[in-house]
């Protein structure tokens, strides 16, 4: 019986960093998740779900369909022309969409998604950043559709707060003196940096910052034989939460990094 496509969204950048990774390797065998080219979420989003759904026992072939942003993503989730979004979301949007959305196992809990004010590395010496006052000097890049980020910056009191939709246009108005930080996941790097089209990013020592709410992996009900591959979803992801798999992913490529442990939790109480 031929393997049923499942189709998943991913930036174009992202795929080549999901490309690369996997070259090589065996989406059964273990993987180690310390490389550089899973910097980026959606990247490691995506490998955790086909992971998933090989430990589920779906009969499948893994399909990258590009899309431009977020925004589109989720759209495209809601309308079925993907069947997963290539990263997790936020409670708030399943929590929106439960008619359309099927909901998997939590991957991210409320109170640890954590992230840093990234910023050149020659800038970053230069900001002496310790409270949330000292944001009132600074200019900010983020998307206003990643809502929880853009509530999180916009009440930290920055001193303006620069709009766009693509992680690779934060980095640029960064690079190029538009904006002086943008919030952005931390990295396994050993130096904690994150690259975007040949831009380098390095986080602000010692602060970080906490979005609240929980994210999840979503399966469109509108998708072909959607409720198989949520079922095969659910499986793979518990038999990965028994191992500690998804905890050891999100350790070795920084998302939940030790390095930061101790830092200061910007916060407005």
């Amino acid at each position: 019986m031929a393997p049923l496509v499942v189709k998943i969204g991913l930036t174009s950048q992202d795929q080549e960093k999901y490309l690369r990774f996997m070259k090589g390797k065996l989406i059964t065998g273990r993987l180690s998740f310390h490389s550089p080219d899973l910097d980026s979420s959606p990247v490691l989003d995506t490998i955790l779900i086909n992971r998933a759904l090989t430990l589920g026992g779906l009969h499948f072939l893994l399909t990258l369909v590009e899309i431009p942003n977020s925004e589109r993503e989720r759209a495209m989730v809601l309308s079925g022309v993907i069947a997963l979004a290539g990263t997790s979301q936020w409670d708030f949007f399943v929590d929106e969409n439960k008619d359309s959305l099927y909901q998997s196992e939590v991957i991210v809990p409320d109170g640890s998604f954590e992230k840093g004010l990234y910023t050149t590395k020659e800038k970053r010496s230069t900001f002496k950043v310790r409270t949330v006052g000292d944001l009132t000097s600074l200019t900010c890049v983020t998307n206003s559709n990643w809502l929880v980020d853009w509530r999180t910056v916009t009440a930290l009191g920055f001193k303006k707060v620069e709009d766009t939709p693509t992680v690779a246009g934060m980095f640029r108005l960064v690079a190029g003196g538009r904006a002086d930080v943008t919030v952005q996941s931390f990295s396994g790097n050993p130096d904690l940096s994150i690259a975007s089209e040949g831009i380098t990013l390095f986080p602000v020592v010692a602060v970080k910052v906490l979005l609240k709410g929980a994210r999840y992996f979503v399966v469109s009900k509108k998708a072909p034989q959607s409720r198989e591959i949520f079922e095969s979803l659910q499986r793979g992801l518990v038999i990965m939460k028994k191992s500690d798999e998804i905890n050891r992913a999100l350790v070795e490529t920084g998302f939940r990094n030790p390095a930061v442990r101790d830092w200061r939790t910007l916060r407005l109480f």
